[in-house]
């Protein structure tokens, strides 16, 4: 009697075609999502302008901030590309590279306006390139876990309420596409360890590129990155100073200048916003003793007037300290720091704790209440969208919004995944997939605090993007495991059942 019917040794022929099938599946689920009538996007609430300044785009004529919030916009006039932007000899967002072939590709058709709906085609082909990868190099046991994995994959990656935001010019979409990618360079590169060539190698820097460059957010990444390349040169090692490792080094040094630019870029401009949000909004909105709270933090106790208050209220709700103006900057921006805001949560893990608990409060929500449609397109403001969301419907309705459940769920993978790499010590296949779901892992837990410390309560269920979509493939990948690990029990109890009979 055959061992498993279902074990990829006995389906070779069959596992191949497994990649394809369920690319085309999430291929036309995404066409779905973003081109069927009418399409939809997610409206500017005012972040579109830091991104097009230094893209090469402004707004289209006639256009104003009256469509802020509520409706799409799909057209934008095209500027030339800054070369020393797009070399990265001044840092930007890495977005500068999808919208730039965007903007070639609209003069290549013949658009006079950047069409939105081009870039969003821009970023479904290269996100369904890395769900690809990851489709085709990841090593399953049978291929019913194979079928499980993909099929649950398109159901949870390619939810409308992940794909929607291609339609934009949020770096959210541009921080999951990069992801994905960076996550499916590392899967190839161990696939394909003994290919000595340097493809595998531009394909993670190139992708370390797009995700780190894609939103603040991600900078806090960069020790990952430069660890898992440090990891890969003892994964490949030959000779510690061969042509590769050089390579490697160089690729690494030049990844970290560019995050390095451009967080003393942002920094000096959105980081003004969301430090005041981080103290305002954050330590002193529901303190006891906001005056105390600011001499701790090395501020005037006289700035207490403003807490409660966030950076984008009108200018007449500020008693004194209106952001950006001269006395804020002189008494707030230039004495405080980043070092003081996680000083004073290290001295008070209460705050702190209160703190997570609120993020907690706020996680599994990936829909927004911006508008979803053009103004065109539709009677009235439409921010409801349920284009393939059944997963993160009922993530956002079902799942505990509770700091518990997330520390029990994030304890309880770490666990049985340590226990398999030790089980499976000598399966290098293996043990390296597992410390690729560590390094998702690690990637959620480093993003769920960040919000709440470096923006207070402005915002935080969008700032929790990357945390949830790191979040949903640990889910998948924890339920692969239950489901691979049943069938494993299933056929071990039907071959000891034929084993009696016989």
């Amino acid at each position: 009697m055959k061992e498993n019917r279902w074990s990829l040794r006995e389906n070779s022929s069959l596992c191949r075609y497994i990649p394809i099938i369920s690319i085309l599946g999430a291929f036309i689920a995404a066409l779905f999502i973003l081109f069927y009538p009418p399409m939809p996007g997610i409206a500017d609430q005012g972040d579109f302008q830091r991104v097009m300044k230094v893209t090469g785009l402004t707004d289209a004529k006639g256009q104003d901030s009256a469509h802020w919030f509520k409706y799409v916009v799909t057209e934008y006039k095209m500027l030339p590309t800054s070369s020393s932007r797009l070399l990265g000899i001044i840092p930007t967002t890495s977005m500068i590279y999808p919208i730039t072939f965007g903007k070639l590709l609209c003069k290549i058709i013949g658009y006079n306006y950047f069409n939105t709906r081009i870039l969003a085609f821009i970023y479904l082909i290269l996100y369904m390139t890395g769900l690809y990868i990851c489709f085709s190099c990841i090593h399953f046991k049978n291929i019913a876990a194979a079928v499980f994995f993909s099929i649950l994959s398109i159901i949870i990656l390619v939810d409308g309420n992940y794909i929607v935001w291609f339609n934009s010019l949020y770096g959210e979409s541009m921080m999951i596409v990069g992801f994905i990618l960076f996550i499916s360079s590392i899967i190839y590169f161990l696939k394909h360890r003994e290919d000595r060539s340097y493809k595998k190698f531009i394909f993670i820097f190139i992708s370390s590129i797009l995700f780190l460059g894609a939103k603040a957010q991600c900078f806090v990444e960069l020790p990952l990155v430069v660890f898992i390349m440090l990891r890969i040169v003892k994964i490949d090692r030959k000779q510690i100073f061969n042509k590769t490792n050089i390579f490697l080094v160089i690729t690494t040094l030049t990844i970290v200048f560019y995050v390095k630019g451009i967080y003393c870029k942002i920094d000096n401009s959105c980081g003004v916003d969301t430090k005041f949000n981080s103290v305002f909004y954050g330590i002193l909105k529901n303190s006891q003793s906001p005056k105390k709270d600011l001499v701790m933090l090395g501020l005037s106790p006289d700035l207490s007037v403003e807490a409660g208050k966030h950076a984008y209220l009108p200018k007449s709700a500020y008693v004194k300290y209106i952001p950006w103006s001269d006395i804020t900057n002189k008494e707030f921006n230039q004495k405080i720091s980043n070092i003081k805001l996680a000083k004073f949560y290290i001295l008070h893990p209460d705050r702190l704790l209160k703190g997570m608990e609120y993020t907690a409060s706020k996680s599994f929500h990936t829909e927004t209440s911006l508008g979803k449609y053009e103004r065109s397109k539709v009677s009235k403001y439409n921010p409801e969208f349920n284009r393939f969301t059944f997963w993160s419907n009922f993530r956002n309705l079902k799942l505990p919004k509770t700091l518990s459940f997330i520390v029990v769920f994030y304890t309880l993978v770490f666990l049985v995944s340590f226990i398999e790499y030790i089980k499976n010590k000598k399966n290098e296949k293996i043990t390296l997939q597992i410390e690729i779901l560590w390094m998702i892992m690690f990637v959620g837990i480093v993003q769920f605090p960040m919000p709440y410390i470096g923006n207070g309560e402005a915002d935080t269920a969008k700032q929790l993007f990357l945390f949830n979509y790191t979040f949903d493939i640990t889910f998948l990948v924890g339920c692969t495991w239950i489901f691979d690990k049943l069938v494993a029990t299933y056929y071990k109890y039907k071959r000891f059942y034929f084993e009696l009979l016989s």
